[in-house]
């Protein structure tokens, strides 16, 4: 959950998505609404009950979602 969730949160969603759409970034979808959603497919939502211990966010360097450009489909500005 933690690559895909914007927060890096552990224990499930943080109640601020939108109509299963990030907060942070309203253009990715919630990263927990995802696992929610395929956990219930699966009849496997009750194995969010198991807490996970707090993350140590010391050693913890930045934040967000990681982006993946892909170099061959970016647009070129005129005159480039």
């Amino acid at each position: 959950p933690i690559a895909r969730c914007s927060k890096s949160l552990l224990n499930g969603p943080c109640g601020g998505s939108n109509n299963g759409k990030c907060e942070i970034d309203p253009e990715i979808p919630c990263g927990w609404q995802l696992i929610c959603d395929r956990l219930k497919t699966l009849g496997r939502l009750e194995t969010l009950e198991d807490i996970k211990p707090p993350k140590n966010w010391s050693t913890s360097r930045d934040g967000g979602p990681g982006r993946i450009v892909r170099e061959d489909m970016v647009l070129s500005k005129e005159g480039e």
